[in-house]
């Protein structure tokens, strides 16, 4: 008797049935162990960055109990936890409680929850995967760090419970800074002036090209009306005409993050309510693993996919279809698709069927022939035309227009952003503009002068969200549900239709993080991106906590207690433009001396205190002129300058990237150790 641990009792049963009486399948619910909770041991510091475990809650204790039983009885344990990161990590964690050495333990990972793919697994056990454990308990290691090191003095900073997330506070930083874009724009009314043609398949427009610059919008009303009223009688001259057919080629199957975000928009759920969905899909035997970042298919997925298209009649593409996956992706497994496509998921319940669709459609429609268009474009000159309320500009107008001709994959799948909040998004397709002739006159049915407002950016849907979290590397697709779902547990965002709105807690715990390194994009994709290395063995993870906990320290070590001590209430930021609000904070290096965070850290850094008011930013205090040149910098290869520290003792630092180094202490004339402030924990920049 063989035993097989997995995740959750329904796979459990799944597989039961197919291994039969040889082999008893259990699960373990997830994680069975986690980081303690109280005392100091449940804190990560150095200098060793130890991690302490313990079996997270009775439920567990149970289950431990009952694996080990179990164990004791088999003539073989396997570990079939998920195929990612998460589960590399449970896989350990049960071969630690079980007292099994990793380098002993039988770990088996599959694809798809098909008989064939599990046999197939547990025929062809391997070891453990140190490297992705080590990614995962630095994961882990970094969220506890943050937490545990940044929330008591949030707390006190907001006087009300308050918590900090790794991940959470940049996510939710992109809402807050996109709701204070929306308060401080400014519509601006312009025109657009379009003229109506006739045409044998409906009427067709052209719009006027105002020769406006790039980011300016036409305002004068009176010449937009005066000029749609001549249209009727405005001969318009067909200076340029093309036809021509267009292909395009479908979008690629779901990868997590497209999941997400296409279902979300589809099926107006949640993005923990598609994860929820798609774990069952997956336990249940219907789909892939859905955790994945590759757009791509296996051999054996084409061939399945392309064999019931065929069946079905529909036209291919020529050969199997490619994507191109994004910089940061790992596409350890494929993406998803339908185990069996033959399968249209009768047995669904009605959600599960409704996502399984989806899944089915685009995966289905990633292997068939592209849809052709035919796209006409041309050129209609009017000459120039005078207004009588003065001013003459050049009339001309341009239409473009498409017709479907071929639905080729469009036949069976449609994006879901298609007609999103009520917009077309193809409004080409709507204009039937006919062959048209150069040399040929054309006269306009009428014209219409069009009134329009520029209009605030859009607050985030989840869907969106999800999308500039991907865009930015906020976090990676197996996260971007749970991070949703904190904000709202947090009462940081509410949703109001499909939109996310920051709440004033939300709001406000930002503005108090903003000093920190973690609350800033560019600083947590950079942390992903390491993660990532430790996962391939690229990286070392006490490497990169050492980092993190010295950039914590840095922030927290200019707070009163270890907090953001506010000593005013948010003011206006003063610096033109930036529409922020600032914050007076007070140092604790230097007790009465004070400084002001704004809430728009991305248009400048930390402000001056003027006289208990917020004032210009530190970086435009004016700049120390150097004493002399130095060497060549070595990062980016500008020209050093020499200067001194307040003590008079000398340093280099470069004029492009601020890095800073002491003189090499066998040639005063050379850069040697790089400078580090604050006994190590500081950096180069920080001479600025």
């Amino acid at each position: 008797m063989n035993l097989l641990i997995v995740e959750s009792p329904t796979k459990a049963k799944h597989i039961q049935h197919f291994l039969g009486s040889d082999w008893q399948v259990k699960a373990s619910l997830g994680h069975v162990r986690d980081l303690i909770r109280t005392g100091d041991a449940s804190y990560v510091r150095p200098p060793d960055f130890r991690m302490n475990y313990e079996v997270t809650d009775d439920k567990h204790k149970d289950i431990v109990a009952g694996l080990k039983s179990a164990a004791s009885r088999a003539d073989g344990v396997y570990l079939a936890t998920d195929p990612d990161r998460e589960g590399e990590a449970i896989a350990w964690h049960l071969a630690q409680v079980l007292g099994i050495k990793a380098s002993t333990a039988l770990r088996v990972t599959y694809q798809e929850v098909t008989e064939a793919a599990v046999r197939r697994a547990v025929a062809n056990p391997r070891n453990l995967n140190m490297t992705l454990v080590a990614a995962q308990e630095t994961r882990r290691a970094l969220d506890r760090m943050v937490g545990w090191e940044v929330s008591p003095p949030l707390s006190r900073s907001l006087n009300t419970k308050a918590s900090a997330g790794r991940v959470q506070t940049p996510a939710l930083r992109l809402i807050v800074e996109r709701e204070r874009a929306i308060r401080k724009f400014k519509s601006t009314t312009w025109y657009q002036v379009q003229a109506v043609m006739p045409g044998v398949n409906g009427a067709w427009r052209a719009t006027w090209q105002d020769g406006m610059p790039d980011g300016e919008y036409f305002q004068d009303k009176a010449f937009a009306d005066a000029l749609a009223a001549a249209l009727p009688s405005m001969p318009l001259a067909v200076t340029a005409a093309e036809s021509k057919p267009a292909r395009q080629a479908p979008p690629p199957p779901f990868t997590t993050s497209s999941l997400q975000m296409d279902a979300s928009r589809a099926l107006k759920i949640d993005a923990e309510q598609v994860m929820k969905l798609a774990q069952a899909l997956f336990e249940k035997g219907m789909i892939t693993y859905h955790r994945t970042d590759s757009p791509n298919l296996s051999q054996e997925g084409e061939a399945l996919l392309r064999g019931e298209a065929r069946r079905r009649n529909w036209p291919l593409s020529e050969t199997p279809r490619r994507w191109k996956a994004k910089g940061d992706a790992q596409e350890a497994h494929e993406a998803i698709r339908p185990t069996d496509p033959s399968n249209l998921g009768a047995e669904l319940d009605a959600q599960e069927k409704a996502l399984y669709g989806l899944i089915w459609k685009r995966a289905m429609a990633s292997q068939m022939a592209d849809a052709v268009y035919q796209v006409t474009t041309a050129t209609l000159d009017g000459g120039a035309f005078q207004s009588l309320a003065g001013g003459s500009r050049p009339a001309i107008f341009q239409a473009a227009g498409r017709v479907l001709t071929d639905q080729g994959w469009r036949r069976l799948y449609t994006e879901s952003g298609d007609g999103e909040d009520g917009e077309e998004k193809d409004p080409e397709a709507s204009n039937p503009v006919p062959s048209l002739t150069m040399g040929t006159t054309l006269t306009p049915e009428r014209g219409e002068a069009i009134e329009k407002k520029t209009q605030p950016p859009k607050r985030f849907t989840q869907a969106t969200l999800i999308a500039e979290l991907e865009r930015h590397g906020v976090g990676r697709p197996s996260t971007y549900a749970g991070i949703i779902k904190v904000l709202f547990a947090r009462t940081y965002i509410e949703q109001k239709k499909q939109a996310l709105v920051p709440t004033d807690l939300g709001e406000r715990a930002i503005d108090a993080l903003l000093p920190f390194h973690f609350c800033d994009v560019d600083y947590t994709r950079a942390v992903e991106e390491t993660l990532d290395q430790i996962a391939q063995g690229q990286a070392k993870g006490r490497d990169l906590l050492a980092k993190a906990y010295a950039d914590l320290r840095e922030t927290l070590g200019a707070m009163p207690e270890g907090g953001a001590s506010e000593t005013a209430q948010a003011q206006p930021c003063p610096v033109e433009g930036c529409g922020g609000s600032a914050r007076r904070l007070e140092s604790r290096k230097k007790p009465g001396t004070h400084f002001w965070a704004c809430s728009n850290r991305e248009a400048h850094g930390l402000l001056q205190d003027a006289d208990g008011q917020p004032g210009k930013p530190f970086e435009d205090r004016p700049a120390k002129a150097p004493e002399a040149q130095g060497p060549a910098c070595p990062k980016c290869k500008q020209d050093t300058g020499r200067f001194s520290t307040s003590t008079g003792k000398p340093y280099y630092r470069c004029r492009k990237c601020s890095t800073a180094w002491w003189p090499d202490k066998g040639d005063a004339a050379a850069l040697g150790e790089k400078w580090k402030a604050m006994g190590g924990k500081g950096k180069g920049n920080r001479l600025r």
